[in-house]
Order: structure tokens, then C-alpha cells, then sequence
């Protein structure tokens, strides 16, 4: 059976706007931002930590993916050292971890970003 597939992740998909009665009420909702690489991260897991955060889609990424973006970075800032040498299943978690951020083709491909709604100016008189 495949894992449920986060909320926020089936929103930008655009799930809902067919099928609204599937939304889970009861998934908690994480408000706090990522935050911070941990403190002793070397300069290259910094780097990959940046360019992780700079590169996830807007909005995925909370205090609650903190980890996995640790894992991500450590795995990342590997494969730039010398990915000849990294083995199969570790390039392979590391795709797994971005897919699950949103970061590769099929990923991105599910996601739809919510285009932001006209104001008409005259909607004041109505």
C-alpha cells in the first residue's frame, strides 16, 4: 500500500478543487518556518542545505521537514563531493528525499500552484 501523500502536497496538486470531501480536517498543520541548518553542519552540507531551500517549490518546506532537509543536505553535499564513489541505495534515498520535497520532474509535474486572484475594482460596489 503507497503512503498517504501529505495535505499540503495534494493542495498544490490541486486535488481538492475536484474531489473537496476527500480533504483530511484532522492532518496536523505545521505554521513554523524550516529554520536553520544545524550548527554542525560543515560549509559544503551548508551549501547543499541553501540550495535545497532556495530550490523547493514555495510553501513546501516547514519546521516539520527539518530533518528530512538534514538528511537531504548531508546526502547532497556527498554526491558534490564525489558521487563515483556513493552507492546505489544512498543516491537513491537522496532521490527519494527530493521527490518527497517536491524537487524532480515527476514531482513537480503533480504540483499546481494557485494563481493569485484578480481584484476588480468594482467588486466594492456590489
Amino acid at each position: 500500500m503507497p503512503r498517504k501523500t501529505p495535505t499540503r502536497i495534494l493542495e498544490a496538486r490541486g486535488a481538492f478543487r475536484k474531489n473537496p470531501q476527500r480533504k483530511r480536517e484532522d492532518e496536523p498543520v505545521v505554521t513554523e518556518p524550516l529554520g536553520s541548518p544545524p550548527d554542525g553542519f560543515k560549509p559544503d552540507e551548508v551549501a547543499a542545505w541553501r540550495e535545497i531551500v532556495e530550490r523547493a517549490p514555495l510553501g513546501v518546506l516547514t519546521a516539520a521537514d527539518w530533518q528530512c532537509v538534514v538528511l537531504a543536505s548531508k546526502l547532497f553535499a556527498e554526491a558534490m563531493r564525489d558521487s563515483e564513489s556513493m552507492n546505489a541505495a544512498r543516491l537513491s534515498r537522496l532521490h527519494s528525499l527530493l521527490g518527497d520535497m517536491g524537487m524532480t520532474p515527476s514531482a513537480r509535474a503533480s504540483l499546481s500552484i494557485a494563481k493569485p486572484k484578480e481584484v476588480n475594482p468594482f467588486d466594492q460596489f456590489r
